[in-house]
């Protein structure tokens, strides 16, 4: 029995040592104070380009121009921003050009780029066989509403250009000018 005593004697001493142990825990409050950037910008991660062999026919041939959108205002409101494209007419440098109609965008893609968890954009803009407008026209084609598009965003243009059968055969230039503004 004496046993039986020294046991009991000890169970209830480790309990009033966990007693007084939980009594001194206590909650701390962390604050993090988290300051959004001035940074909404675009930048193209590639340079875009297509060969083609004239055939005697009128043919479409594509390319893909990669953006990259940058939104680390970290806005409450998620602000939303808009990209808008512009391009020059193809031109060989010699007085040969394509058409002022040539090129459309044929589809737009989004997805987050890696090492980044970003809100894609929610777009509104149909860009689906939409013109690339010849400068000083703009088109927007792509926007992402408020509470969207934050964070680094990987952009995927498909550009598809008519090229007709009559086209000399040289190396022909256009330049995009892709724009970024705040707000969808």
């Amino acid at each position: 029995m004496k046993v039986g005593r020294t046991y009991a004697v000890a169970l209830i001493a480790v309990s009033a040592l966990a007693v007084a142990v939980a009594a001194r825990a206590s909650n701390v409050t962390v604050n993090a104070t988290v300051a959004g950037g001035s940074t909404l910008s675009v930048a193209s991660l590639n340079t875009p380009s297509f060969n083609l062999t004239l055939n005697g026919d009128d043919q479409t041939v594509g390319y893909l121009a990669q953006l990259q959108v940058v939104d680390a205002r970290g806005l409450a409101t998620g602000g939303g921003w808009n990209l808008t494209l512009t391009s020059t007419q193809f031109s060989d440098g010699a007085g040969h050009t394509f058409p002022t109609t040539a090129s459309t965008i044929s589809s737009v893609t989004t997805g987050c780029h890696s090492g980044s968890t970003c809100a894609l954009p929610t777009n509104s803009v149909s860009n689906s066989n939409l013109a690339v407008p010849i400068s000083p026209t703009t088109t927007k084609f792509l926007n992402a509403a408020t509470g969207s598009g934050l964070g680094r965003v990987d952009i995927n243009v498909n550009v598809n250009v008519a090229v007709p059968a009559n086209t000399i055969a040289a190396t022909y230039s256009s330049t995009l000018t892709v724009a970024i503004a705040a707000g969808p």
